[in-house]
Parts: structure tokens; C-alpha cells; sequence
């Protein structure tokens, strides 16, 4: 039977009129039962269909010995069944007109090749009648603004469901029905949550997708083990930053696929993941990596909606407490709000000599007689035009409720102009009633100052995100031929880097002593001596490398020192000859490389060079092409960015001409990804040696692999 094509949108599908429970039952011991039993305690206002054939009624509804049995036919099922019966309910459920389906039930692809195919015939089935499916293997949804529950996790089990325009899509269940619990507790709401299990048919990016066009949604959560449309999940992330609704994610798996591959540096540092990490940095997707610390910078964004936060102002009962904070704020690159002249004098009112700073102690107080101190102190510093968020630091003190509720007030006071708060609740059991203070208040708060680092610099990385630019193709000295297929020798690999544009050293493949002395006439001295070789990748781990040679004696010597070395590290290794190349001298050495995702396509690559790339493992990842002031930041980014700036008598060093040669390389790279688009391939420039301002860089070692070889 030809399938027939669903053009439904999600928000029907995820608002269904009629619900069918499969193997509904009043025993909560069983799936069906937990089930039946939360959908009807959260009031949902539509029809329900207990399908239970040994029953006549169930909770005072009348039950269905079948769906084929139902008044109408139901908008969406819900099915915990046996493996081998899940099939055929899904062809009856389809055939009927169901809409669309949740299948909790596990073992298909997650289970191997064989429920793979079930999974496969289970989603034919419901195509044919154009019935959308949810899972397998899933937990169901949560839709608070539509008063449906088909879940049965026990978090479910509260008088009532708080609403928040906060959407979550989840790849797993169990970590759903944990956060919805955590997150309850916090007083944090939802609009929607998702468990998308195997994504058989529907997938995250449909869910991402609906969050986007749902008006009753203003920020978007993920959970995410596997992408499955990475183009798709580009635009939706664009779509997404349009729409004004930022995109929070927490990514678990990150694999080590890369890692294996040996060819280059440049696969095994710019892996799956810190390929993805690329993507949600160039879109404003922003990652966290804990799933709490998503849900709490989710709840914050949507109590002060757009809001930026770059520069921090600390309030905090405790000196040492500011101390460890403005510490930990500085590790996470989060600078501590510098006040003016006229907030300080505001505080000196209150506070003893020294203590009128940021971070602000309250137990510094001039007078411990001051009323409402807490209300005065946040108004001061919110209204500070250099403070962009307030953080409330409460350790244990006489009063922390009281105190909370003071600094909550003042935030609220016009002058502080709603400026953003995050409170870190520290005390254990004393905070317990300031917690609930905030929860009534809808304000937010997390219980550790680790938290609240990673909460706010995901907000400062949101914050930060500026829209790149088109990336302009170099019009000189930049040409493209796509090489034959294979591993490419040092010298080949050059004459591709070249091609793009990157200037590179010169050099002559000899073969013998009497060769090398004769290219060395031409050369001149001083020199550098590799070995040429298909078996040996990383040429100075077997002595294949030779520096500063500076006369002819000194280039004899040092060849045969090679020979001597290579034949014991690695005797079966086939010789090619030697690369005798002019020596370049820098500054700084990089690697900067490029290579194909299987996802994501063409990528770039920079960071610390030389023998220090897998000791410092100091990179930055960037989707090709690149524009030149995005590869800026990459630069300025890495920990040896520092040695590029002027140090103790020494120039700043030509940083123009490394981002000309990211850009470069990034082109090749993009035009190599056209040219073939199910082709992989690696490149690797190491090192790039980095001269003083305006003497350029050079390109004295490369490498690269064309092609699935």
C-alpha cells in the first residue's frame, strides 16, 4: 500500500481532541494504569478511550474492548505493549484513523538490526494511513498548556502542573520525567516536554521545529544523544534566533570517533562533537553541560526576556563567600561590574571604608541597626548603568528569608530598572523558606556557586553572540583543483595548501647525500631534512626530522644520523627519499587544518602548533568557509593567543596573516566539500610559523588525504 503523506501540523498533533489508552487499567502497578491515571488527575478536558476488553468501565469511564470499538476514531494512542503485538495495534490504530501514536514500548533499533526492521515495519504501518508516530522507546509528552499528561513517571504524581514558556525536548525519558521532578520543586514550568526515544518517525528537529512557530513558548530545551538531520538542525537554529527564542542544549556521547582516526591531528582534535560545538557557536545554540543548569538559565531568560548579561554585581552575607564567588566568576570569564563613582558614594553611606565594592558584603555594614539594608544595597547596585545582573550570594545568617526577601524587593524597585537576579542559595535547611520566598516570587535560583557559573556563562555566551558575516572569497592568488584521490606526500600536500593562497617553504626531494648537497647550493643554508614516507605519519617520533642544518658536513652528518634512526624505529617503513627544505623562521608556531564532518561538512581548524598540538590540545573548530572576523576570534580565543600580542621587547606578531590563512584554507576546504560531497578528506598545515606584524606567516610542514582511503 502506498503510504499516504501526513500534512498535519505538530501543534494539532500535540493538542489532540481524544485520547486512546491501550491496556488502560486501574491497577498503578502496570504501565497502563500509572497512565490512565495521570491523564485523568491533570484534567484533560478532552475525550478519553480506556481500551481494556475485560472491563466495561474504568474510573468511571466507559471502557473499549478495541480502538476499532471507540465513537470516533482517536486524534492520538498511547501503547506500553509486548514487542511482537506493537505492529499490528499500530496497523489497527491507523486503519482506524488515528492521527498519531506514542509507543513506549523498547527493544526495536535500540536493540539491534533485528528490531530495527520491526522499527521500520511499525513506521510503514502507520505511513500507509498517514499516522505519526512518537518513539519507540520513549516516555511519552508532558503539555501543561494543553493539560495533557501521557506519561507515567511518578514526577507526575503533584496536585497540579505549573505552566512556563519554557518548551524541552529530551532523547531521553528517564532524564525528562527526572528534570520535570528537580524542576517542579524550583517552581520551573513548561509549555511542553518531549521524550522523542528512537525518533523512528517524528524527531527532535519536528519538535524543535514546533517550539519555534508555539506562541506559548519563548525558550527552547534540548537533550540531545544523536543529531539525525544536521542540515535541518542549521536552519532551525537560524530559525530559532529570528524568532527571538534562544536555543539551550545539553549534548551527552562525545565520541571519540575522531579520536581514532591517525591520519592527521586534525581529525583526532576535531571530533563529532567539537565539530556540533562549532555549529551551536556559529548559530547562538548555546551548550551547557548539565542538564539542570539548562533548565535554570531557561527559567531566568524567561523572567527577564532579552535581557544581557556580560558584567556581574555579587551581594553576599558572607566576605569570604564574595571572595570565592568573584574567583569563580573570573575562571569563567564573567567580570565583576566596575560601579560608578556615584553608586560607590550611595553605598559608602552604608558600608565600612573598603566595603562600599563589588562584590558588596552586607556584613560590612556601617550600622547594624540600618533598615532594610538588603532593599537599599540592590537597588544601588542594579541601577549601577555597568551591572547587567544582580547575583545574590546567601550563606547562613540570622535572617536569610528575611534578607532574601529585602534584596527581591529592591531589585524590584524602579530605579534598578528589572534588571536580571540569579540567587545561590547555599545554607542547606536554614535557606529552605528563602527558597520558597523565590519560588513565589518566580525568581531564580540554584543551590551552588558551580551552577550559577554555568548558568551564567551560558547567558554571557548567548549575550555575546554576534551574527558572522558572509565569508568573502579571496580574490587573489586563491585557485581550486581538486587532487587525485589518496594520501598526499608533504610536497603534494604544500602544492594544495599553495594552490589556496598560504605561502609555504621551498624545497627539493632528494634521495642521497650527493643530491642534498647539490639542492643545498640552490637552497642555501641554514636547512631543514624530513623524511620522505606513505608509513610514517608524525615524522620526528622516528628521528625524521632534522633542524638548523648550516653547512654541508653538518647536512651529511645529520642524513645519515636519519637513515641510521628511521631503520631501527621503523624498519619496514618504505623511504621515498628526503624533503630538503629551506628553514623558516617565526615567532609562534600554530597548526591550522580543515576537514570534512560526515554531519556537518567542511570545518577549519587552529590552535597551538608544532610538538605542543596534542600536549596543549589548544584549538578552536570553525564551519568553512569562515569569515575573516569570526577566525579573528578563534585566534584570540586560544590559550597561546597571548604570545601574539608585543612581550618584553618583542613586536606583536602578524596575526592578519593567520586569519588570511584560515580564511584560505577555509575555502579549500568548503570548495573540496562541493567538488565531493560524500568524499572525506584531511588536511593539516603544522606548523604554521607566525612572524612579527607584518611579515606574514609560512607553511613549513603539511599533510592531507583526498577521498574514503
Amino acid at each position: 500500500m502506498t503510504p499516504v503523506p501526513s500534512s498535519r501540523p505538530l501543534s494539532t498533533l500535540l493538542n489532540p481532541r481524544s485520547v486512546a489508552v491501550i491496556g488502560a487499567s486501574e491497577d498503578q502497578t502496570k504501565f497502563g494504569g500509572r497512565l490512565y491515571k495521570t491523564l485523568l488527575q491533570h484534567r484533560y478536558d478532552g475525550a478519553v478511550y480506556p481500551i481494556n476488553p475485560g472491563r466495561d468501565s474504568l474510573f468511571g469511564l466507559k471502557t473499549y474492548a478495541s480502538v476499532d470499538a471507540t465513537p470516533t476514531a482517536p486524534d492520538m494512542v498511547i501503547m506500553a505493549l509486548p514487542r511482537n503485538k506493537v505492529k499490528d495495534e499500530i496497523a489497527a490504530c491507523a486503519a482506524r484513523g488515528a492521527k498519531a501514536g506514542i509507543i513506549i514500548t523498547s527493544k526495536f533499533s535500540d536493540a539491534g538490526p533485528e528490531g530495527l526492521a520491526l522499527e521500520r515495519e511499525v513506521v510503514a504501518a502507520a505511513a500507509a494511513h498517514g499516522m505519526r508516530l512518537i518513539g519507540p522507546n520513549c516516555l511519552g509528552l508532558i503539555s501543561p498548556v494543553n493539560k495533557l499528561v501521557l506519561c507515567s513517571s511518578p514526577a507526575l504524581n503533584v496536585e497540579h502542573l505549573i505552566e512556563a514558556p519554557i518548551g524541552f525536548i529530551s532523547q531521553s525519558g528517564a532524564l525528562m520525567g527526572t528534570l520535570f521532578d528537580r524542576s517542579h520543586g524550583m517552581g520551573i514550568g513548561f509549555s511542553h516536554c518531549v521524550s522523542v526515544g528512537n525518533q523512528a518517525d517524528l524527531e527532535l528537529t519536528d519538535f524543535i521545529e514546533f517550539l519555534i512557530e508555539d506562541e506559548r513558548t519563548q525558550v527552547i530545551c534540548s537533550y540531545v544523544e544523536g543529531i539525525k538531520s544536521p542540515q535541518r538542525f542549521v536552519e532551525l537554529a537560524r530559525r530559532a534566533r529570528a524568532a527571538g527564542k534562544p536555543w539551550l542544549m545539553v549534548k551527552a556521547g562525545a565520541t571519540a570517533d575522531g579520536s581514532r582516526a591517525a591520519y592527521s591531528h586534525t581529525a583526532s582534535l576535531a571530533g563529532d562533537f567539537a565539530a556540533l560545538k562549532a555549529v551551536c557557536e556559529r548559530e547562538n545554540v548555546v551548550m551547557l553541560d548539565d542538564p539542570l543548569d539548562m533548565l535554570s538559565l531557561a527559567r531566568a531568560m524567561v523572567r527577564y526576556p532579552k535581557r544581557v548579561v556580560r558584567n556581574v554585581a555579587v551581594i553576599t552575607t558572607s566576605g569570604g563567600g564574595g571572595a570565592i564567588t568573584a574567583d569563580q566568576l573570573s575562571h569563567a570569564g564573567i567580570p565583576l561590574a566596575r560601579f560608578e563613582p556615584a553608586t560607590v558614594e550611595g553605598l559608602a553611606e552604608h558600608y565600612s571604608e573598603g566595603q562600599a565594592a563589588n562584590p558588596i558584603d552586607v556584613g560590612g555594614r556601617k550600622h547594624d541597626g540600618t533598615d532594610e539594608l538588603g532593599v537599599v544595597t540592590a537597588e544601588l547596585a542594579l541601577s549601577d548603568p555597568n551591572t547587567d545582573l544582580g547575583l545574590m550570594v546567601l550563606t547562613t545568617a540570622p535572617d536569610v528569608p528575611g534578607l532574601t526577601r529585602q534584596l527581591a524587593d529592591g531589585a524590584d524597585k524602579p530605579r534598578a530598572g528589572g534588571k536580571p537576579t540569579l540567587y545561590v542559595m547555599l545554607p542547606g535547611r536554614v535557606a529552605v523558606p528563602a527558597r520558597a520566598i523565590l519560588v513565589e516570587r518566580g525568581l531564580p535560583y540554584v543551590d551552588t556557586l558551580a551552577e550559577a557559573m554555568s548558568v551564567l556563562r551560558g547567558w554571557k555566551s548567548w549575550s555575546d553572540y554576534r551574527e558572522p558575516a558572509p565569508a568573502a572569497r579571496p580574490t587573489d592568488n586563491y585557485r581550486f583543483e581538486r587532487p587525485a584521490a589518496g594520501a598526499l606526500g608533504e610536497a603534494a600536500s604544500k602544492a594544495l595548501v599553495g594552490s589556496a593562497g598560504l605561502p609555504v617553504n621551498r624545497e627539493r626531494l632528494v634521495r642521497n647525500a650527493d643530491e642534498a648537497l647539490a639542492a643545498a647550493a640552490q637552497l642555501g643554508f641554514p636547512l631543514v631534512l624530513k623524511v620522505v614516507s606513505p608509513d610514517i605519519a608524525h615524522k620526528s617520533d622516528v628521528g625524521g626530522v632534522a633542524l638548523n642544518i648550516v653547512d654541508a658536513a653538518d647536512l651529511r652528518e645529520r642524513l645519515a644520523r636519519m637513515q641510521a634512526r628511521i631503520a631501527e624505529a621503523a624498519p619496514r617503513a618504505r623511504v621515498d627519499g628526503y624533503s630538503l627544505q629551506a628553514q623558516e623562521s617565526g615567532e609562534l608556531e600554530l597548526i591550522i587544518g580543515a576537514r570534512r564532518d560526515a554531519q556537518f561538512g567542511a570545518q577549519v581548524v587552529v590552535g597551538a602548533g608544532g610538538v605542543l598540538v596534542e600536549l596543549l590540545k589548544d584549538i578552536a573548530v570553525l564551519p568553512a568557509p569562515v569569515d575573516a572576523a569570526s577566525a579573528r576570534r578563534a585566534v584570540e580565543g586560544l590559550k597561546v593567543a597571548p604570545l601574539l600580542a608585543a612581550y618584553r621587547g618583542r613586536g606583536a606578531l602578524d596575526v592578519d596573516a593567520v586569519v588570511d590563512a584560515i580564511v584560505r584554507l577555509g575555502w579549500l576546504a568548503h570548495d573540496l566539500a562541493s567538488a565531493s560531497p560524500d568524499d572525506d578528506f584531511e588536511i593539516e598545515v603544522n606548523p604554521l610559523k607566525v612572524r612579527l606584524k607584518g611579515q606574514g606567516a609560512v607553511a613549513v610542514d603539511a599533510r592531507a588525504r583526498i577521498g574514503n582511503h
